[in-house]
């Protein structure tokens, strides 16, 4: 490969994944638990402000610095953490958890499909839904990180109210074999991978809703976002651009929303 073209391939690489180092963190909801964005390297953690603390997700394995920054921002010490929740076992997401199992006393819960991925500290063979994943899959993706055991393994759901949450964790195999999601009492939900929010990995109009870069099942995640759409959510946080709103899914997945049409067949 010349020069020009590995330069061009990074160009476009920094622009999948919407590089944020030096951003600052954004509070993207105020409400009875608030949620905390942070933005990483490749993609976004999430802070639940609950008490006792709970993460959802853990960057790649160069990003523990900058969630222990985001975090203190907060008040929050990583040995505050109670439980880490990633949503799913790739690199971008899970890469750091061994990191913040040795530097707090915090249990891991991970989706059972995916322990193996997180035993072996390397990512399952990505499914490209487009060109662009393609070469990212090819040049761009680091498929290895620590490995790690998880504390607790999700089968069906894991109800979060010992940790002070009104919510839970489900299942919802699709973007990979023991993909989870966060979903609160509330309306508002943690997706991981399940949505991309905007262009190029959401460095462009991250607030709209469309199809990731890989998925292990497409039609699966189709029909676990129509899930999420039946149990009334309201806002979708994501592991790469976002947060989205309900009606941003219903466009850009071209669905009718589950709850109108329902409304409409009672009153025939």
């Amino acid at each position: 490969m010349s020069s020009r073209s590995f330069a061009g391939l990074l160009g476009i690489t920094l622009l999948a994944f919407g590089s944020a180092h030096g951003q600052d963190d954004l509070p993207v909801a105020v409400q009875a638990t608030e949620i905390v964005q942070i933005k990483l390297s490749w993609s976004n953690a999430f802070l639940i402000k609950a008490q006792p603390p709970v993460l959802v997700d853990a960057g790649s394995p160069s990003d523990l610095p900058e969630i222990e920054r985001v975090l203190a921002a907060h008040g929050v010490k990583l040995a505050d953490i109670a439980l880490v929740i990633p949503t799913h076992g790739h690199s971008d997401h899970a890469g750091a958890v061994a990191q913040l199992q040795r530097a707090s006393s915090a249990r891991v819960a991970l989706g059972k499909g995916d322990v193996p991925m997180a035993k072996a500290g390397h990512n399952d063979d990505l499914k490209p839904t487009n060109f662009i994943a393609r070469l990212l899959k090819r040049f761009a993706i680091d498929p290895n990180y620590e490995p790690f055991v998880p504390d607790i393994i999700i089968d069906g759901s894991l109800d979060l109210a010992p940790w002070g949450i009104q919510g839970k964790v489900l299942t919802l195999p699709g973007h990979t074999p023991g993909s989870v999601v966060v979903v609160l009492d509330d309306g508002r939900a943690l997706v991981g991978d399940m949505i991309l929010g905007g262009y190029f990995g959401g460095a462009l109009f991250p607030q709209r809703a469309g199809q990731h870069y890989f998925h292990a099942d497409v039609a699966a995640n189709l029909e676990n976002i129509k899930t999420l759409l039946k149990l009334r959510t309201k806002m979708f946080y994501l592991g790469h651009g976002g947060p989205v709103t309900r009606e941003a899914v219903l466009e850009g997945f071209d669905l009718v929303d589950p709850l109108a049409e329902a409304s409409t067949n009672l009153g025939h």
